[in-house]
């Protein structure tokens, strides 16, 4: 079962004309005290959190048994026992009440009574103390000074007349040298805590001038690069080895479906053949000559994802440990798994929770004695350390910053990473615990960097986010914006839309009829991750980390902003003061919360986990669960039924209008009639492979639709080493 708590300070709760002691565990009415047993206790607490809703049996099931199987005769013989516990009587009625083929109810109010704080003895002792040791103080010196007077009255007058031949100093004159050099010391302090410029010289390795250049990956001992160059054109894939002591490219594998190079290991490179529509995915591994040049390749595994993986050779043991998705029936997740290439045989290093996209980006020891992974999850990414068996696993650090890899030192005692979003390359000692970052300042748009031994490399930018609007009545496609910044979260509203640009600071644009505005809005973009507007009050919500921020589009006024203890991973407007949140909590969970915006109070609405969740017309909950299946919830009856299932698919964007549930999967489009369950494939398809529909909004005007993309592209790059400039 699950542990179900109050408040820690909580010490009584007071409802009809029972008390429930908390500490204890027990129920008082008048002289009467009954001992709950730890079952009663779980569920009474829980009608207690609850009240005057109606709770499912399946929500109880989820949030008392921990979704364990129960049976309904053991259900309904735990609601009994706490019934008779609760004796009905003329002025205390039965609190319990059953719904039927619906659930329970608890109906009384309930009151919170609460731990008064007070200095403990301990607290109080050392006070007397104190005080009469400053009083033994006191006492010595008026001792001190009335000897000294009398010794030295003699003197007095001599005292005063050498006084009056020196100038008194002002005490505001000692007040301004204090503050000065208090203000020096802070700004020296502040200015070593800044991070050190790495002024950095890009140098072409590359061949190609036409091409996306991606993945690159060092071999183990920093002599080498692999890297997947895509010829947009032919939709070839190949995969380079460039030697990075005579800058040769040599051309190693050719494939017609995506091929990306995935690890290393002595004299080869481990690599992915994946095809998404086919549902085909392999592994091959290809031993390379002295010149580079490919000796024989073999297959290694079937891996069964739609994701790019990750891998690392135990060449010792003749094992690999690389990121298998699918992990607990969830395509998005993925769990470190070691795999016998003599048997085949597997066992699994690694246990991400439900909650998380599981553990990615796995980077060999240079004593190879150690892995090290990062953990990704909504908002938020973890670096773990362990050994290759998986025991010791350590958790080191932990950012809302988006790490795609993570790199070894040369001695094994530092672990390095870069964050594009605020071009800063950061260091972790293993040994001491300490960070430190130098800012990258470069002559040319570094997205991908590996920080080796002894050089930094690097991939120019591979991709774009540009806003695109597509009009179903003349079925053409249209590009808002054309430059090199990033357009993202397109908002409708009622005769036009809002979007934002990446910038310091982040750009708030509109578009209404054939205008363009921008202004700058004071809102981090490196967290800025989900947006909702309200047709009744006119404000956008925007979450940010732990922030919710309220904003005016049309004065670009930042009416309010709210702090939450969790994380926030999506949110919808209810109503025009209510605000429909999933936090993901300490332990994990990702549960479903309604939020005052005038009170400021919150309240869980629904006891399992969910990604993302929206609003129907008729005031229902419509959320989407870790599997890809969405289910409505009736907040007033307390029931949910399931309305869609998705699990097939890895990827899945969606937003809610008029009744209908339009979601991407990528490259199409689809519309899907909660009402008669039919599903309408989209006109516009993108090119697939190149372009991703990573966002969208819908805005109706004049009986015709308007789709605004939010389209992820490719664009021509290249590979560089990056010098220092001193």
């Amino acid at each position: 079962m699950v542990v179900i708590l109050f408040d820690a300070n909580v010490i009584q709760v007071k409802f009809a004309n029972w008390t429930l002691c908390t500490r204890s565990c027990s129920l008082i009415s008048d002289f009467l005290t009954q001992e709950l047993t730890p079952l009663s206790y779980k569920i009474l607490c829980y009608f207690i959190l609850n009240p005057n809703r109606i709770i499912s049996r399946d929500e109880f099931v989820s949030s008392v048994w921990a979704n364990h199987y129960v049976d309904d005769n053991a259900i309904n013989k735990a609601i009994s026992d706490l019934r008779r516990l609760l004796k009905a009587t003329e002025e205390a009625p039965n609190l319990i009440k059953t719904h039927y083929k619906k659930g329970y109810s608890f109906t009384s109010e309930v009151e919170f009574i609460r731990e008064q704080h007070s200095f403990s003895q301990k607290d109080t002792q050392e006070q007397v103390i104190s005080s009469a040791s400053n009083k033994i103080e006191l006492n010595s010196i008026q001792d001190e000074t009335e000897k000294q007077s009398i010794e030295g009255s003699s003197s007095l007058e001599l005292l005063k007349n050498k006084a009056k031949k020196y100038k008194v100093i002002k005490p505001n004159l000692v007040v301004s040298v204090l503050s000065i050099s208090i203000l020096l010391v802070g700004l020296v302090y502040w200015w070593q805590q800044q991070p050190q410029t790495l002024h950095l010289q890009s140098k072409k390795l590359s061949i190609s001038d036409s091409s996306v250049y991606s993945f690159i990956t060092l071999s183990p001992t920093n002599d080498k690069l692999a890297v997947s160059k895509m010829n947009t054109k032919s939709g070839v894939d190949e995969i380079f080895i460039i030697d990075l002591e005579t800058h040769k490219n040599t051309k190693i594998i050719s494939e017609s479906l995506d091929a990306y190079p995935i690890g290393w290991a002595s004299n080869s490179i481990y690599y992915q053949i994946i095809n998404n529509e086919q549902q085909f995915c392999e592994v091959w591994r290809a031993d390379y000559l002295s010149n580079n040049e490919l000796y024989k390749k073999e297959k290694v595994l079937d891996c069964e994802s739609q994701y790019i993986l990750s891998l690392v050779a135990d060449e010792t043991s003749n094992r690999v440990i690389y990121t298998k998705f699918g992990y607990r029936n969830v395509p998005s997740l993925a769990a470190l798994v070691s795999r016998d290439l003599t048997t085949g045989e597997e066992f699994q290093v690694t246990s991400p929770n439900l909650d998380s996209f599981g553990d990615r980006y796995v980077t060999i020891s240079p004593k190879k004695d150690k892995v090290a992974f990062i953990r990704s999850k909504v908002g938020l990414r973890q670096i773990f350390v362990a050994n290759l068996d998986g025991s010791m696993q350590t958790l080191l650090y932990e950012t809302t910053d988006n790490i795609r890899r993570v790199s070894w030192s040369y001695d094994a005692n530092e672990l390095s990473w870069y964050v594009s979003s605020s071009k800063e390359l950061m260091g972790f000692e293993l040994e001491t615990g300490k960070i430190h970052k130098q800012t990258i300042s470069t002559d040319s748009y570094i997205t991908s960097l590996l920080n080796g031994f002894d050089s930094i490399y690097g991939a120019t930018r591979t991709s774009d986010n540009d806003i695109f609007i597509y009009d179903s009545q003349t079925s053409s496609l249209r590009k808002l914006v054309d430059n090199r910044a990033s357009e993202f979260m397109p908002i409708a509203v009622k005769d036009g839309f809002y979007f934002f640009q990446e910038g310091e600071p982040v750009r708030l644009l509109s578009y209404f009829g054939k205008q363009i505005s921008k202004d700058d809005v004071s809102i981090s973009l490196s967290s800025l991750n989900s947006g909702s507007y309200s047709m009744k009050n006119g404000l956008i919500a925007l979450s940010s980390d732990r922030g919710l921020h309220l904003l005016n589009p049309e004065t670009n006024e930042l009416k309010d902003s709210f702090v939450f203890q969790h994380h926030i991973v999506d949110i919808s407007w209810f109503n025009h003061e209510n605000l429909i949140l999933v936090l993901q909590s300490n332990d994990s969970e990702q549960h479903i919360w309604m939020f005052n915006i005038n009170t400021e109070e919150s309240q869980k609405i629904i006891h399992k986990d969910a990604k993302s969740v929206s609003i129907t017309k008729n005031s229902h909950i419509i959320y989407q669960d870790f599997y890809n299946k969405f289910y409505i919830f009736d907040p007033q009856e307390g029931i949910e039924r399931l309305v869609l299932s998705l699990s097939d698919f890895p990827f899945i964007h969606w937003k809610l209008y008029e009744g209908d549930l339009y979601y991407s999967t990528g490259s199409k489009l689809y519309k899907y009639s909660l009402d008669t369950h039919q599903e309408t494939t989209l006109i516009y398809s993108l090119d697939e492979g190149e372009e991703i529909i990573a966002d969208f909004s819908i805005l109706k005007k004049d009986g015709f639709y308007n789709y605004i993309y939010q389209i992820h592209s490719f664009k021509n790059n290249e590979v560089v080493l990056l010098d220092r400039v001193e």
